[in-house]
């Protein structure tokens, strides 16, 4: 365990050189932009208990024309365990019944119990922080009369998460991806298709699944507000269970390409995503 845990930090940091060499590259073209961003995850077993866990993000973008790098790290509160967040899906911990998909530490067979009352209530409310992901994409080809914009995207997850509230999995996590972009008038249509090395732990049955995304949004008024509606799913992540997959409705307002707001809300399309997630966030120049 250890020097696997020691591979991947190797793995990781060279990642993060090759990054932040790209970006040097056209760091004089380049900004800096602040996020801030409230997100609130729930879920509901079928024996009747629920819990909602919150995460405060703050980060920091660089963006250049061809280039972009993304660092986030949430503050959490949350009762043990509650979620494990894998990319942009959020896992329940714990299910019931038949087929119902999640129970990522049941099968991780790393902790026990997150709820110990009969009332459906959290038992404890905790507060740590998350993992920490550094998201970068390079945009290999521009968009040109009928072609489409297409990048290189990926991210990279540190393990940085709170041990006592049990949801991260102490591993890192690697994704990489291929994205194309393309605009008519309006309109904005967007997929992409990657595959993600999830970290493994002894006695774990996780498996490396292919990611796919696709959605379209629209500009309304002076370009100012933009509507969007996507869809997100994973192959198999845990045998056994159902691959998760999500349904996302947002809404942004861009006052200046150095201010906006944005508010999302998704929801998962079975047991092994999240039922819902809210999260509005603001976006600006440093």
């Amino acid at each position: 365990m250890g020097k696997q845990s020691n591979s991947k930090a190797l793995i990781a940091s060279g990642l993060v050189f090759f990054l932040i060499s790209l970006s040097n590259v056209s760091i004089a073209q380049g900004s800096f932009i602040g996020n801030a961003t409230l997100q609130v995850v729930g879920s509901n077993f079928s024996d009747g208990t629920h819990y909602v866990s919150t995460y405060v993000y703050g980060g920091l973008r660089y963006q250049a024309q061809r280039f972009n790098l993304n660092v986030n790290l949430p503050i959490v509160f949350a009762s043990k365990g509650s979620f494990t967040q894998v990319g942009g899906i959020f896992i329940p911990n714990r299910h019931y019944g038949k087929d119902t998909g999640g129970m990522w530490y049941d099968e991780l067979n790393m902790y026990g119990s997150m709820m110990d009352d009969t009332n459906g209530m959290m038992s404890s409310l905790n507060a740590g922080i998350g993992d920490l992901y550094l998201y970068g994409s390079y945009k290999l080809l521009l968009q040109e009369n009928v072609l489409p914009e297409i990048s290189l995207d990926g991210f990279i997850k540190f393990p940085t998460a709170t041990t006592s509230l049990n949801i991260g999995t102490g591993e890192y996590d690697f994704n990489v991806a291929l994205s194309l972009r393309k605009t008519f008038n309006r309109f904005l249509f967007y997929t992409q298709l990657g595959y993600l090395i999830v970290g493994k732990t002894e006695g774990t049955d996780v498996t490396n699944p292919v990611t796919f995304s696709i959605g379209i949004g629209v500009y309304l008024g002076n370009g100012n507000h933009a509507l969007f509606a996507g869809y997100d799913s994973y192959s198999t992540l845990v045998n056994g269970f159902v691959a998760p997959k999500q349904f996302a409705l947002g809404y942004s307002y861009i006052v200046s390409q150095l201010l906006s707001y944005s508010f999302i809300s998704s929801f998962g399309l079975n047991n092994s995503t999240s039922d819902f997630s809210l999260s509005g966030g603001i976006n600006f120049g440093i």
